[in-house]
């Protein structure tokens, strides 16, 4: 039976990037079948001591110890920004993200973490200090300071990050028929090492055609042309630089297209891999296809998926 007095909070998988947007786009997914894709942090109560215990599907990929879990260093970054000591806390994390994956596994722990103790402690701050408190947190993982996995994981949807604003992101328009399936291959890719073979500067010429495909995608996405949207998710500054290790992304690209899928990519930094489909037929085969030809070990995973909507929340007990 579930303790009552238990809180339970839960943030949901994201996808940095979306190829057309480095840095600047990130949307949450969510499993057509209900299920939680994401994490699940647990309130048990307060105690003399801060303690974390973990459970979940991928919880062997986490160290051993949990001292350096994000959860716990978020919860001291949280303190410090308050400003004064709060009761410690009994916790639980449910681990149901892999690690290194692409799919904003660090995010998902920092958002579920910081969302719970702003929610429990009487939500001492506003969603955008919250907000970059998230993402300061997020970039002592990934290495830099950006929103586009904790935005997403946080508010829900499809987020773009508005550079110099206030405002931080804003949501935009998605296609109702558009369905993503995800797939993990069941192997590790850490952050900091995708982002060190990325190029340190980017032509004029370069930069103009970023600027371009990103505006072109975002267009289409208010006018509702999805022929448009796809066409212009072109990965001009990532994916050149990272397929020495994906090197399966191009065939794979290939082989979905002629069965239909609008867009295969790099789900973040990878090496999950994720592909729009506009039909749930196309979909289904494309998690087939992929769970056979890309999977490598038991860790993966591979699901369809639909825009979540909502982001971080608490879950009824």
């Amino acid at each position: 039976m579930q303790n009552n007095n238990i809180k339970r909070y839960y943030a949901p998988a994201s996808t940095g990037n979306m190829s057309v947007g480095f840095d600047l786009l990130g949307a949450a997914f969510e499993p057509l079948d209900g299920s939680l894709l994401g994490d699940v942090l647990e309130i048990q109560g307060e105690a003399a001591t801060l303690t974390l215990t973990i459970s979940g599907r991928y919880v062997h990929q986490l160290p051993a110890g949990t001292s350096d879990n994000l959860v716990i260093k978020a919860f001291y970054a949280f303190e410090q920004a308050l400003g004064r000591t709060l009761p410690r806390l009994t916790l639980h994390l449910q681990k149901n993200l892999p690690v290194g994956s692409g799919l904003g596994s660090s995010a998902c722990s920092i958002v579920v973490a910081f969302y719970a103790f702003n929610d429990y402690f009487d939500q001492p701050f506003s969603q955008a200090e919250l907000l970059q408190l998230m993402a300061i947190a997020e970039g002592g993982v990934s290495g830099s300071v950006h929103y586009d996995n904790v935005a997403p994981s946080y508010l829900g949807g499809l987020q773009l990050m508005l550079s110099g604003s206030t405002k931080i992101c804003r949501s935009l328009p998605w296609f109702a028929d558009w369905q993503v399936v995800l797939c993990y291959p069941g192997t590790v890719l850490s952050t900091k090492a995708a982002r060190e073979v990325l190029p340190k500067q980017l032509s004029l010429a370069h930069s103009i055609a970023f600027a371009g495909t990103l505006s072109r995608f975002v267009s289409a996405l208010y006018s509702q042309e999805q022929a448009e949207a796809a066409a212009a998710l072109q990965d001009l500054v990532a994916e050149p630089a990272r397929l020495p290790l994906i090197p399966e992304l191009l065939p794979l690209r290939t082989a979905l297209a002629a069965a239909g899928v609008l867009h295969l990519g790099i789900s973040g930094a990878g090496p999950t891999l994720f592909a729009l489909c506009n039909s749930a037929a196309i979909a289904e085969q494309t998690a087939h296809y992929l769970q056979e030809h890309y999977a490598k070990n038991q860790d993966a995973l591979t699901v369809v998926c639909r825009l979540a909507t909502a982001g971080a929340r608490a879950l009824e007990n």
